[in-house]
């Protein structure tokens, strides 16, 4: 089963002590046919990147914005469909008031879409964030749920080809479920 969650990283989820387990189920099934794998440099224009170059680009922003204390949320609307990007901000605001600070590498691999249409895509991807560390107000906070290797998911739509790929859905497979193990298939 997909595990969603409102907010994108696994750290910021943690930090507000959300317990990942409490996230709702989406209905996906736990092992999805794999089709096809994609491995593009990304584009200049949003219109033209793939999903994969989509969901990479708004994990830059968004792991920019922990960094920076979620002082800019804007790049929010750019990436999410307006639902998901008014629940994100509601969590970044929240980090903001606590002064939270997230940073560290986080590491995306084995990206694979198992569904592509013209106008809807799913995305499966490793997420580590073994590296990445927290602090409130500069003090270093320990992360409940620790931030290691995961595999997510993300469904993306847009209206045509002429428009980006917007995240509709963002969701991790649940707890124990390894990299290797979900990618061997």
């Amino acid at each position: 089963m997909i595990r969603q969650r409102t907010l994108t990283a696994i750290a910021t989820a943690t930090l507000l002590a959300l317990p990942l387990a409490a996230c709702t189920d989406s209905g996906a099934e736990e092992d999805p046919t794999t089709t096809t794998s994609q491995a593009a440099p990304p584009t200049a224009d949003p219109a033209d990147a793939t999903p994969q170059e989509r969901v990479e680009a708004y994990f830059q922003e968004t792991d920019t914005a922990a960094a920076d204390g979620w002082k800019d949320n804007s790049y929010l609307d750019d990436y999410l469909v307006p639902e998901l990007a008014e629940q994100v901000r509601e969590g970044n605001e929240e980090n903001a008031a606590t002064g939270a600070v997230i940073t560290g590498e986080r590491k995306l691999s084995d990206w694979t879409v198992t569904e592509e249409t013209d106008t809807a895509a799913t995305v499966e991807f490793c997420e580590d964030g073994s590296d990445i560390e927290a602090t409130k107000d500069g003090e270093p906070v320990e992360i409940s749920n620790t931030p290691g290797e995961s595999v997510g998911q993300y469904k993306l739509v847009r209206e045509s080809s002429d428009e980006p790929w917007m995240i509709e859905q963002q969701g991790y497979y649940e707890e124990g479920t390894t990299c290797d193990a979900h990618f061997a298939g």
